[in-house]
C-alpha cells in the first residue's frame, strides 16, 4: 500500500477523532454517530492489513484519553470489532450494500453492549440502559460515509 494510503486511513481516523470532539447541542449531542467506530469499521473491511487490532487500539486508547472515559473501555470494545471483521471480512466485501449496512449495525450494537458493560462493572451500576440513537444515526449515515471513503480511496 502506497504511503498516500496510510496517510488517507490515519488523516480519516483523525478527523473521525475531530468530529467526535466537536461539542454538538441539542438532539445531536444525544444522537451523534460514533464515528470512530464507521471510519475503524470501514477501514478493517477494505483495508485490513493496514488497520489492524494495534491500530485501532492506538487510536481508541487516544479517544479514551481525550474523553476522560474509563482507559481501555474503548480500546476494549473497538479490538473485539476489528477482531470480529477480521474473521470476516471477505464476506463483507462481498455482501450486498443493504446487509453491509445491516452488519455494520450489528456491530455497533456489540461495540455499544461491550461499552456498557464495561461501564457498568466498573461504576457498579444497577441502571443498564443504552442508547440506541447513536447506532441508528450511524446505520443512516453509513451509506453516504461509505460512499466518501470509496471515492477517497479510488482517487489515492
Amino acid at each position: 500500500m502506497k504511503l498516500r494510503s496510510l496517510k488517507l486511513i490515519h488523516g480519516s481516523i483523525v478527523f473521525s477523532l475531530i468530529l467526535m470532539l466537536i461539542p454538538w447541542s441539542g438532539w445531536f449531542k444525544i444522537a451523534q454517530p460514533y464515528w470512530l467506530a464507521l471510519v475503524v469499521i470501514y477501514w478493517s473491511i477494505e483495508a485490513p492489513r493496514q488497520m489492524g487490532m494495534l491500530t485501532a487500539f492506538f487510536y481508541s486508547i487516544l479517544l479514551d484519553v481525550l474523553y476522560g472515559s474509563l482507559f481501555g473501555k474503548h480500546g476494549f470494545s473497538m479490538v473485539a470489532m476489528v477482531f470480529l471483521i477480521s474473521k470476516i471480512h471477505k464476506r463483507l466485501k462481498m455482501t450486498s450494500f443493504w446487509q453491509l449496512t445491516l452488519m455494520v449495525g450489528a456491530l455497533l450494537l456489540n461495540d455499544l453492549v461491550i461499552r456498557t458493560f464495561i461501564d457498568w462493572v466498573s461504576m457498579n451500576k444497577e441502571d443498564f440502559s443504552i442508547n440506541l440513537w447513536p447506532i441508528l444515526t450511524s446505520i443512516l449515515i453509513w451509506p453516504w460515509f461509505k460512499y466518501v471513503l470509496d471515492r477517497l480511496n479510488h482517487r489515492f
